[in-house]
């Protein structure tokens, strides 16, 4: 690609975003095919109409997002936004999934010499796993394409192996920002990590860091890239895992002993180490949500929550990221914010799923199996949500859709009606949730990339609720999630936000969610001098 057309895209969108006040994107691509200086630019002018048709079929499904990522306008937008005065702030970023392979592999390297750790290996990435360099650590540190949240909770194991002291997470630290920062603008981060990583489960464990130093390795990491760039900011996000049988059960009798004892030395290490206070502020849950959504879930951490909020934690939760069932879904949301009284929902795609489109096509798939008397498989998730419906009176039509049985035109008809109802509850639920979020002014964190492509829910980018939580006035939030594990940047997730809705999506609203600066006044002059800065230059 000729990197002069990228650089002259990038100053031609510069000054018409500038002199715009940031519109929406389609607005912005109209007015720069009318734009009287591409009269003599033929060049630039074709790219741009390319681009433009090119983002209208995504809007049909008809091209996948990659294409337009991939365009020269998208890399223009790209530097827009790299170069943008103020930096954005990553609201959620873990820590094992956002170090790269020139990080992991010479950490990595000694330990392969260990023969258990090679089996180990062999065992999660594939028997022919051979690891000589760097570029060979690349590609088993990133999901594949058909990937999903299971096995990324796997893949994470070899950045894991290579945070076992102080001073790699020290290292893991200053690295991170030094990244974030030079190649995304990011300056400001949300760091999820793992205090504590003390399990019976075969496939979890890892070599175990003391929870002080893995504080104060991160801590001091992030302060000696803080020094050199004063601008830079940090919450450290201490993580627990939620599933009921992640913990130690040789040392501990029950979940509930586990986690108050952590919280405990949590406690502890703070009063030990006042200096973390400022930035060791709130705690998070996470983990496989897949069977967590009853109140009885969420009662064994209730009690070591609620005294960490006592001592002046904000909580934060992973919920809504994937499901068995939607209902399951919101009501794992719905029990985080009265049980754990969360302060911001993680993911929460469950609140962003159109619960009648969603029915509505799953039944349509099940009815067509039907036809060619094809039953529904126990493990697959239209199973999950037949059995989740009230079929009261109509268990037969049930049984017939489960096991192949054809359908009358009559019985499916009562099918569609079991499934109008069912859909019209959840739909209600949804929003009764994410209107008491907005009166409790709560934040949704949103994370497009990790939410297409782990959990499995959205049939494309374009499906993704960013816009429609902005209009309903949730407060949000962005973030990349596993930058590295997930092949992505803070700006690619901007851009991808940005081409879901080119309709009404302002580039100055969605500068506002990613600065955390609302006063538009304010944005509209750094924008117009990013315009100065290019007659400078």
């Amino acid at each position: 690609m000729d990197r002069t057309v990228v650089a002259r895209l990038t100053r031609f969108f510069t000054q018409l975003i500038s002199e715009t006040s940031g519109l929406a994107l389609e607005d912005t691509l109209a007015l720069a095919e009318a734009a009287p200086q591409l009269a003599d630019d033929s060049e630039l002018a074709g790219c741009i109409r390319e681009f433009h048709a090119l983002l209208g079929r995504f809007r049909l499904n008809a091209a996948p997002i990659e294409s337009l990522l991939e365009h020269p306008v998208s890399l223009a937008l790209g530097e827009f936004f790299r170069a943008f005065p103020l930096p954005f702030r990553d609201e959620h970023i873990h820590l094992s999934g956002s170090l790269d392979a020139d990080f992991v592999y010479p950490r990595l390297a000694p330990l392969l010499e260990d023969a258990t750790v090679a089996a180990k290996i062999k065992q999660i990435y594939g028997p022919d796993t051979v690891i000589r360099n760097a570029n060979d650590v690349a590609p088993l540190i990133r999901i594949g394409e058909n990937d999903r949240f299971d096995r990324y909770l796997k893949i994470l194991y070899l950045p894991k192996l290579t945070l076992t002291s102080r001073e790699a997470h020290r290292d893991a630290a200053y690295h991170m920002a030094s990244r974030l920062y030079r190649t995304a603008n990011v300056g400001s981060l949300r760091l999820k990590f793992t205090l504590f990583r003390e399990t019976t489960d075969p496939t979890e464990q890892v070599p175990i860091t003391t929870p002080e130093d893995v504080l104060l390795g991160l801590y001091e990491g992030f302060r000696s890239f803080q020094r050199e760039m004063p601008a830079f900011h940090f919450i450290l996000s201490p993580s627990f895992r939620k599933e009921p049988g992640f913990y130690d059960a040789t040392r501990y009798r029950s979940k509930r002993e586990s986690f108050d004892d952590q919280v405990r030395q949590l406690i502890e290490l703070l009063a030990r180490h006042p200096e973390l206070r400022d930035v060791v502020t709130e705690l998070d849950t996470v983990g496989n949500e897949r069977g967590f959504y009853r109140k009885a879930h969420f009662q064994e951490m209730r009690v070591g929550i609620r005294k960490l909020q006592a001592y002046g934690f904000r909580t934060r939760s992973h919920h809504g990221e994937t499901w068995d069932t939607l209902r399951h879904g919101i009501q794992a949301v719905d029990n985080a914010m009265n049980i754990w009284r969360v302060d911001a929902i993680e993911h929460g795609l469950s609140l962003g799923i159109n619960p009648n489109y969603y029915f509505h096509s799953m039944l349509q798939r099940v009815l067509r199996a039907n036809r060619r008397g094809e039953a529904v498989n126990p493990r697959s998730s239209e199973f999950a949500e037949l059995m989740d419906m009230d079929t009261s009176g109509r268990e037969a039509i049930r049984e017939k859709l489960m096991n192949g049985v054809p359908l009358s035109a009559e019985e499916a008809i009562l099918a569609t009606k079991t499934k109008f109802h069912h859909a019209t509850e959840v739909e209600t639920y949804q929003h009764d949730v994410l209107n008491r979020m907005i009166d409790k002014r709560l934040t949704l964190v949103s994370l497009p990339s990790s939410n297409k492509r782990l959990t499995g829910q959205l049939a494309d980018y374009a499906d993704h609720p960013f816009s429609w939580w902005e209009k309903k006035g949730l407060r949000l939030g962005v973030g990349t999630d596993n930058d590295i594990t997930l092949s992505t940047s803070f700006l690619r997730e901007m851009l991808i936000l940005l081409y879901t809705d080119p309709l009404e999506l302002k580039i100055t609203k969605l500068l506002i969610v990613t600065t955390g600066e609302s006063r538009r006044g304010y944005l509209s002059h750094l924008l117009w001098g990013m315009r100065k800065s290019l007659q400078v230059s």
